[in-house]
Protein backbone atom coordinates (compact mmCIF):
# COMPACT_ATOMS: atom_id res chain seq x y z
CA UNK A 1 0.00 0.00 0.00
CA UNK A 2 2.79 2.16 0.79
CA UNK A 3 4.00 2.42 -3.09
CA UNK A 4 0.28 2.36 -4.31
CA UNK A 5 -0.31 5.32 -6.52
CA UNK A 6 -2.31 7.87 -4.92
CA UNK A 7 -5.11 8.43 -7.14
CA UNK A 8 -5.58 4.33 -7.34
CA UNK A 9 -5.17 4.23 -3.40
CA UNK A 10 -8.03 7.01 -3.90
CA UNK A 11 -9.59 5.05 -5.73
CA UNK A 12 -10.64 2.43 -3.62
CA UNK A 13 -10.49 4.35 -0.35
CA UNK A 14 -13.40 6.61 -2.02
CA UNK A 15 -15.82 2.83 -2.35
CA UNK A 16 -15.64 2.11 1.59
CA UNK A 17 -18.27 3.32 3.91
CA UNK A 18 -17.32 5.00 6.95
CA UNK A 19 -16.73 2.37 9.28
CA UNK A 20 -14.23 0.67 6.56
CA UNK A 21 -12.19 3.59 6.31
CA UNK A 22 -11.88 4.36 10.18
CA UNK A 23 -10.67 0.20 10.25
CA UNK A 24 -8.48 1.09 7.05
CA UNK A 25 -6.56 3.99 9.25
CA UNK A 26 -5.56 1.11 11.83
CA UNK A 27 -3.56 -0.94 9.02
CA UNK A 28 -1.07 1.53 8.08
CA UNK A 29 0.18 4.85 8.78
CA UNK A 30 0.18 5.95 5.85
CA UNK A 31 -2.65 5.32 5.00
CA UNK A 32 -4.10 7.30 8.08
CA UNK A 33 -1.88 9.92 7.46
CA UNK A 34 -3.16 10.43 3.70
CA UNK A 35 -7.22 9.76 4.92
CA UNK A 36 -6.92 12.11 8.13
CA UNK A 37 -4.01 14.52 7.08
CA UNK A 38 -4.36 15.61 3.48
CA UNK A 39 -7.43 17.92 2.80
CA UNK A 40 -8.12 16.49 -1.06
CA UNK A 41 -9.06 13.27 -0.15
CA UNK A 42 -11.36 14.79 2.49
CA UNK A 43 -13.28 16.82 -0.31
CA UNK A 44 -13.15 13.91 -2.53
CA UNK A 45 -14.60 11.39 0.00
CA UNK A 46 -17.27 14.05 1.34
CA UNK A 47 -18.25 14.60 -2.53
CA UNK A 48 -19.26 10.72 -3.52
CA UNK A 49 -20.62 10.59 0.24
CA UNK A 50 -24.21 8.86 0.75
CA UNK A 51 -27.21 11.31 0.94
CA UNK A 52 -28.00 11.47 5.03
CA UNK A 53 -28.61 14.60 7.15
CA UNK A 54 -29.53 15.21 10.88
CA UNK A 55 -32.70 16.96 12.12
CA UNK A 56 -34.65 17.86 15.28
CA UNK A 57 -37.51 20.08 16.16
CA UNK A 58 -37.03 23.21 15.40
CA UNK A 59 -38.30 24.59 18.86
CA UNK A 60 -35.80 22.25 20.69
CA UNK A 61 -35.82 18.76 21.49
CA UNK A 62 -34.54 16.47 24.17
CA UNK A 63 -32.97 14.67 20.64
CA UNK A 64 -31.52 14.44 17.82
CA UNK A 65 -32.09 11.86 14.56
CA UNK A 66 -29.60 11.24 12.21
CA UNK A 67 -30.50 9.39 8.80
CA UNK A 68 -27.77 8.12 6.66
CA UNK A 69 -28.57 6.32 3.43
CA UNK A 70 -27.39 3.81 0.86
CA UNK A 71 -25.26 4.56 -2.29
CA UNK A 72 -27.97 4.17 -4.35
CA UNK A 73 -31.09 5.78 -1.92
CA UNK A 74 -33.31 3.10 -3.57
CA UNK A 75 -35.17 0.66 -1.05
CA UNK A 76 -36.72 2.02 2.31
CA UNK A 77 -34.26 2.97 4.67
CA UNK A 78 -34.83 2.44 8.53
CA UNK A 79 -31.14 2.67 9.59
CA UNK A 80 -31.94 5.62 11.46
CA UNK A 81 -30.20 6.45 14.61
CA UNK A 82 -31.11 8.87 17.44
CA UNK A 83 -29.52 10.91 20.59
CA UNK A 84 -31.08 11.17 24.04
CA UNK A 85 -30.31 13.70 25.72
CA UNK A 86 -32.25 13.19 28.89
CA UNK A 87 -34.28 16.21 29.02
CA UNK A 88 -31.99 18.96 27.94
CA UNK A 89 -33.18 20.83 24.87
CA UNK A 90 -30.92 20.75 21.98
CA UNK A 91 -30.96 22.77 19.32
CA UNK A 92 -28.99 22.59 15.58
CA UNK A 93 -27.63 25.83 14.46
CA UNK A 94 -25.78 24.86 11.59
CA UNK A 95 -23.77 21.62 9.99
CA UNK A 96 -20.24 22.36 8.08
CA UNK A 97 -17.68 19.66 7.07
CA UNK A 98 -18.76 17.19 9.38
CA UNK A 99 -19.32 19.00 12.23
CA UNK A 100 -22.79 20.45 14.12
CA UNK A 101 -23.12 24.24 15.88
CA UNK A 102 -25.18 23.09 18.65
CA UNK A 103 -26.97 24.86 22.26
CA UNK A 104 -27.54 22.33 24.59
CA UNK A 105 -26.62 23.43 27.21
CA UNK A 106 -24.30 25.56 26.13
CA UNK A 107 -23.02 26.75 22.90
CA UNK A 108 -20.79 23.38 21.46
CA UNK A 109 -19.06 22.64 18.05
CA UNK A 110 -18.80 18.77 18.10
CA UNK A 111 -17.52 16.55 15.67
CA UNK A 112 -19.88 12.99 16.35
CA UNK A 113 -17.11 10.63 13.81
CA UNK A 114 -14.18 11.70 15.79
CA UNK A 115 -16.04 12.48 18.98
CA UNK A 116 -14.38 16.09 19.78
CA UNK A 117 -15.85 18.94 20.96
CA UNK A 118 -15.31 22.64 21.71
CA UNK A 119 -17.45 24.59 24.15
CA UNK A 120 -17.55 28.39 23.09
CA UNK A 121 -18.50 31.52 24.94
CA UNK A 122 -21.37 33.03 23.28
CA UNK A 123 -22.16 35.62 26.03
CA UNK A 124 -20.22 38.52 23.54
CA UNK A 125 -23.24 37.85 20.92
CA UNK A 126 -25.91 40.38 20.91
CA UNK A 127 -28.27 38.26 19.10
CA UNK A 128 -27.79 34.79 20.55
CA UNK A 129 -28.23 36.55 23.66
CA UNK A 130 -31.95 37.49 22.15
CA UNK A 131 -32.56 33.78 21.15
CA UNK A 132 -31.26 31.72 24.55
CA UNK A 133 -32.32 33.15 27.56
CA UNK A 134 -34.14 32.54 30.56
CA UNK A 135 -33.77 29.93 33.19
CA UNK A 136 -33.02 26.44 32.52
CA UNK A 137 -32.38 27.52 28.77
CA UNK A 138 -35.96 28.67 27.50
CA UNK A 139 -36.02 29.96 24.16
CA UNK A 140 -37.55 32.44 22.85
CA UNK A 141 -38.54 33.05 19.20
CA UNK A 142 -36.18 30.19 18.12
CA UNK A 143 -37.88 29.23 15.00
CA UNK A 144 -37.57 32.81 13.72
CA UNK A 145 -34.42 33.76 14.74
CA UNK A 146 -32.15 30.50 14.21
CA UNK A 147 -32.05 31.16 10.83
CA UNK A 148 -29.96 34.46 11.46
CA UNK A 149 -26.85 32.24 12.33
CA UNK A 150 -24.66 30.80 9.96
CA UNK A 151 -22.30 28.28 10.44
CA UNK A 152 -19.30 28.12 7.66
CA UNK A 153 -15.62 26.29 7.12
CA UNK A 154 -13.25 29.10 7.08
CA UNK A 155 -11.80 27.67 3.66
CA UNK A 156 -8.48 29.69 3.13
CA UNK A 157 -6.80 27.26 5.57
CA UNK A 158 -5.94 24.06 3.69
CA UNK A 159 -5.05 22.10 6.69
CA UNK A 160 -6.32 19.25 8.42
CA UNK A 161 -6.90 21.39 11.32
CA UNK A 162 -9.83 23.44 10.13
CA UNK A 163 -10.96 27.12 11.60
CA UNK A 164 -14.68 27.95 11.22
CA UNK A 165 -16.56 30.88 11.52
CA UNK A 166 -19.93 31.80 12.88
CA UNK A 167 -22.08 35.04 11.66
CA UNK A 168 -25.12 35.82 13.05
CA UNK A 169 -27.30 38.57 10.86
CA UNK A 170 -28.82 41.17 12.80
CA UNK A 171 -32.11 43.06 10.64
CA UNK A 172 -32.90 45.96 11.71
CA UNK A 173 -35.75 47.36 8.56
CA UNK A 174 -33.73 47.47 5.63
CA UNK A 175 -30.49 47.39 7.62
CA UNK A 176 -27.77 44.31 8.15
CA UNK A 177 -25.41 44.17 10.28
CA UNK A 178 -23.19 41.27 10.82
CA UNK A 179 -21.60 39.60 14.22
CA UNK A 180 -18.42 37.17 13.34
CA UNK A 181 -16.93 34.90 15.79
CA UNK A 182 -13.99 32.71 15.42
CA UNK A 183 -14.86 30.79 18.52
CA UNK A 184 -12.36 33.14 20.49
CA UNK A 185 -14.67 36.57 20.56
CA UNK A 186 -16.92 38.11 19.24
CA UNK A 187 -17.15 41.16 16.97
CA UNK A 188 -18.69 43.26 14.43
CA UNK A 189 -17.65 43.22 10.91
CA UNK A 190 -17.09 47.06 9.26
CA UNK A 191 -19.65 45.60 6.54
CA UNK A 192 -23.06 47.47 6.81
CA UNK A 193 -26.12 47.17 4.23
CA UNK A 194 -28.85 49.33 3.63
CA UNK A 195 -31.12 48.27 1.24
CA UNK A 196 -32.98 51.20 0.67
CA UNK A 197 -34.40 49.87 -2.93
CA UNK A 198 -35.57 46.79 -1.46
CA UNK A 199 -37.96 46.56 1.99
CA UNK A 200 -38.06 42.58 1.81
CA UNK A 201 -37.46 40.91 5.25
CA UNK A 202 -35.24 37.78 5.95
CA UNK A 203 -37.47 34.42 5.37
CA UNK A 204 -38.04 33.40 8.35
CA UNK A 205 -36.98 30.09 9.22
CA UNK A 206 -34.90 29.47 6.11
CA UNK A 207 -31.53 28.18 7.02
CA UNK A 208 -28.57 30.64 5.30
CA UNK A 209 -26.43 28.10 2.59
CA UNK A 210 -22.91 28.13 2.45
CA UNK A 211 -21.11 28.13 -1.29
CA UNK A 212 -17.90 29.20 -2.28
CA UNK A 213 -16.58 30.54 1.00
CA UNK A 214 -20.05 32.99 1.28
CA UNK A 215 -22.95 32.32 3.68
CA UNK A 216 -26.15 33.38 1.39
CA UNK A 217 -30.05 34.32 3.33
CA UNK A 218 -32.98 34.26 1.32
CA UNK A 219 -35.49 37.24 1.47
CA UNK A 220 -39.20 37.29 1.11
CA UNK A 221 -38.69 38.64 -2.67
CA UNK A 222 -36.45 36.26 -4.05
CA UNK A 223 -33.10 38.23 -3.30
CA UNK A 224 -29.96 37.58 -1.17
CA UNK A 225 -28.19 38.56 1.20
CA UNK A 226 -24.43 37.52 0.84
CA UNK A 227 -21.73 37.82 3.33
CA UNK A 228 -17.79 36.48 2.14
CA UNK A 229 -16.32 34.66 5.62
CA UNK A 230 -12.65 35.22 4.53
CA UNK A 231 -12.53 39.19 3.20
CA UNK A 232 -15.66 39.56 5.64
CA UNK A 233 -17.53 42.22 2.87
CA UNK A 234 -21.72 41.56 2.23
CA UNK A 235 -23.91 42.81 -0.34
CA UNK A 236 -27.07 42.31 -2.23
CA UNK A 237 -27.40 40.12 -4.91
CA UNK A 238 -30.93 41.60 -6.38
CA UNK A 239 -32.63 38.24 -7.60
CA UNK A 240 -36.15 38.18 -7.86
CA UNK A 241 -38.66 35.34 -6.70
CA UNK A 242 -42.52 35.22 -6.71
CA UNK A 243 -44.15 33.66 -3.61
CA UNK A 244 -47.53 32.18 -4.52
CA UNK A 245 -49.89 31.91 -1.07
CA UNK A 246 -49.98 28.11 -0.03
CA UNK A 247 -46.72 27.25 -1.92
CA UNK A 248 -43.75 25.66 -0.15
CA UNK A 249 -40.27 26.89 -0.21
CA UNK A 250 -36.82 25.74 0.01
CA UNK A 251 -33.06 27.25 -0.12
CA UNK A 252 -30.14 24.71 -0.73
CA UNK A 253 -27.35 23.82 -2.57
CA UNK A 254 -27.20 21.65 -5.64
CA UNK A 255 -23.98 20.34 -4.98
CA UNK A 256 -24.27 18.16 -8.68
CA UNK A 257 -23.85 21.87 -10.44
CA UNK A 258 -22.46 23.85 -7.39
CA UNK A 259 -25.18 26.60 -7.71
CA UNK A 260 -27.90 27.80 -5.21
CA UNK A 261 -30.99 26.69 -5.47
CA UNK A 262 -34.59 27.62 -4.92
CA UNK A 263 -37.24 24.73 -4.60
CA UNK A 264 -40.77 25.87 -4.47
CA UNK A 265 -43.74 23.29 -4.06
CA UNK A 266 -47.36 23.04 -4.52
CA UNK A 267 -50.02 20.10 -4.61
CA UNK A 268 -49.53 19.99 -8.65
CA UNK A 269 -45.57 20.13 -8.97
CA UNK A 270 -42.54 20.83 -7.29
CA UNK A 271 -40.09 22.67 -9.14
CA UNK A 272 -36.66 23.37 -9.21
CA UNK A 273 -34.67 27.07 -9.65
CA UNK A 274 -31.12 27.56 -9.85
CA UNK A 275 -29.80 30.90 -9.74
CA UNK A 276 -27.76 32.05 -12.64
CA UNK A 277 -24.61 34.05 -11.54
CA UNK A 278 -24.14 35.83 -14.49
CA UNK A 279 -27.83 37.73 -14.54
CA UNK A 280 -29.01 37.06 -10.99
CA UNK A 281 -31.85 35.25 -11.87
CA UNK A 282 -33.72 32.70 -10.50
CA UNK A 283 -34.06 30.38 -13.73
CA UNK A 284 -36.50 27.33 -13.94
CA UNK A 285 -34.39 24.17 -13.93
CA UNK A 286 -36.96 21.20 -12.89
CA UNK A 287 -40.39 20.54 -12.69
CA UNK A 288 -41.35 17.43 -11.26
CA UNK A 289 -45.21 16.31 -10.57
CA UNK A 290 -45.99 16.00 -6.99
CA UNK A 291 -47.86 12.48 -7.19
CA UNK A 292 -47.50 11.70 -3.39
CA UNK A 293 -49.60 15.30 -2.96
CA UNK A 294 -52.18 14.81 -5.42
CA UNK A 295 -52.92 11.44 -4.50
CA UNK A 296 -53.21 11.56 -0.40
CA UNK A 297 -55.02 13.59 1.96
CA UNK A 298 -52.52 15.27 3.95
CA UNK A 299 -52.38 17.21 7.40
CA UNK A 300 -48.96 18.47 6.38
CA UNK A 301 -46.14 18.40 4.07
CA UNK A 302 -42.63 20.49 2.83
CA UNK A 303 -39.72 19.83 1.17
CA UNK A 304 -37.21 19.36 3.31
CA UNK A 305 -33.79 18.33 2.20
CA UNK A 306 -31.88 18.54 -1.55
CA UNK A 307 -28.44 18.06 -3.07
CA UNK A 308 -29.17 17.88 -6.62
CA UNK A 309 -29.78 13.97 -6.78
CA UNK A 310 -32.24 13.34 -4.27
CA UNK A 311 -35.23 15.34 -2.90
CA UNK A 312 -36.87 14.72 0.58
CA UNK A 313 -40.42 15.56 0.83
CA UNK A 314 -42.03 14.98 4.27
CA UNK A 315 -45.85 14.62 4.69
CA UNK A 316 -48.23 13.11 7.07
CA UNK A 317 -51.84 12.28 6.07
CA UNK A 318 -54.63 13.00 8.38
CA UNK A 319 -55.39 9.03 9.34
CA UNK A 320 -51.88 8.50 10.24
CA UNK A 321 -49.84 8.67 13.93
CA UNK A 322 -46.67 9.80 12.21
CA UNK A 323 -44.90 11.37 9.93
CA UNK A 324 -43.16 9.79 6.44
CA UNK A 325 -40.35 11.32 4.24
CA UNK A 326 -40.22 9.99 0.61
CA UNK A 327 -37.50 10.45 -1.40
CA UNK A 328 -37.33 11.35 -4.70
CA UNK A 329 -34.11 10.54 -7.68
CA UNK A 330 -33.31 13.16 -9.60
CA UNK A 331 -32.00 11.23 -12.17
CA UNK A 332 -33.91 8.17 -12.68
CA UNK A 333 -36.70 10.22 -12.09
CA UNK A 334 -38.99 8.11 -9.71
CA UNK A 335 -40.12 8.24 -5.90
CA UNK A 336 -37.87 5.66 -3.97
CA UNK A 337 -36.86 5.65 -0.15
CA UNK A 338 -39.12 6.11 2.22
CA UNK A 339 -39.13 6.18 6.02
CA UNK A 340 -41.08 7.11 9.15
CA UNK A 341 -39.67 10.71 11.05
CA UNK A 342 -41.25 10.17 14.24
CA UNK A 343 -42.27 13.45 14.36
CA UNK A 344 -45.97 15.38 14.80
CA UNK A 345 -47.10 16.74 12.21
CA UNK A 346 -47.60 20.84 13.99
CA UNK A 347 -43.87 20.90 14.86
CA UNK A 348 -41.41 21.93 12.18
CA UNK A 349 -38.10 20.19 11.56
CA UNK A 350 -34.63 21.63 11.03
CA UNK A 351 -32.94 19.26 8.47
CA UNK A 352 -29.54 19.60 8.02
CA UNK A 353 -27.20 18.52 5.14
CA UNK A 354 -24.57 16.20 7.24
CA UNK A 355 -21.38 14.31 5.56
CA UNK A 356 -19.22 13.01 8.68
CA UNK A 357 -15.60 12.91 8.00
CA UNK A 358 -12.29 13.10 9.90
CA UNK A 359 -11.29 16.78 10.01
CA UNK A 360 -11.30 18.83 13.15
CA UNK A 361 -10.81 22.25 14.67
CA UNK A 362 -8.43 23.68 16.66
CA UNK A 363 -8.91 23.85 20.78
CA UNK A 364 -11.21 20.89 20.91
CA UNK A 365 -11.21 18.23 23.62
CA UNK A 366 -12.38 14.45 22.93
CA UNK A 367 -16.03 13.45 24.87
CA UNK A 368 -15.68 11.75 28.25
CA UNK A 369 -19.38 9.82 29.25
CA UNK A 370 -18.89 10.04 32.68
CA UNK A 371 -18.59 13.83 32.61
CA UNK A 372 -19.53 14.68 28.81
CA UNK A 373 -23.10 12.63 28.87
CA UNK A 374 -25.08 14.88 26.50
CA UNK A 375 -22.51 15.19 24.42
CA UNK A 376 -21.49 11.61 24.56
CA UNK A 377 -24.86 10.53 23.14
CA UNK A 378 -24.59 13.02 19.92
CA UNK A 379 -21.18 11.23 19.18
CA UNK A 380 -22.97 7.86 19.83
CA UNK A 381 -24.92 8.99 16.56
CA UNK A 382 -22.56 7.76 13.93
CA UNK A 383 -22.77 4.15 15.27
CA UNK A 384 -25.59 2.94 12.61
CA UNK A 385 -25.65 -0.74 13.60
CA UNK A 386 -28.46 0.47 16.21
CA UNK A 387 -32.11 0.49 14.60
CA UNK A 388 -34.34 3.40 16.10
CA UNK A 389 -36.30 1.42 19.00
CA UNK A 390 -40.11 1.34 19.76
CA UNK A 391 -40.33 3.12 22.80
CA UNK A 392 -38.28 6.04 22.09
CA UNK A 393 -40.25 6.70 18.74
CA UNK A 394 -43.35 6.83 21.07
CA UNK A 395 -41.62 9.43 22.82
CA UNK A 396 -41.13 11.47 20.02
CA UNK A 397 -43.92 11.40 18.63
CA UNK A 398 -45.78 12.35 21.97
CA UNK A 399 -43.63 14.57 23.14
CA UNK A 400 -44.99 18.25 23.56
CA UNK A 401 -42.95 20.64 25.69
Amino acid sequence: MNYLPTHLLDKILFKLDLKSLVMMQCTNRSIKSHISDDPSFEIGYSSRAPFSFIYTFSKGAPFIFYQPFGSQCESSSNVKTFASLEGIHNYILGSCSGHLLLYTSGLYVVNPLTKRFRLLDHSGSMLLATIFNGPNNKVSNIEERAMCVGFALDQSRATTTKRFKIICILEIHTTYAFEISDGNSWRFSETIITTTNSKSELTKRMKPVYLEGTLHWLRNDGSIIAFNIETEQARLIPSVFHLEPEMKLLFTLDDKINRLTLISGTKETISVYTLMGDTSKWSIFRKIENVLIMDSELEYWNVVAYDGKHMVVRDKEEDSSTGVAHVYNMEDNHWGAWWPTACQAKYNLDVFRFTPFFSFFEHTKVVVDSTDGHLASIMRLMDTTKQINLLFRLMALGYDK
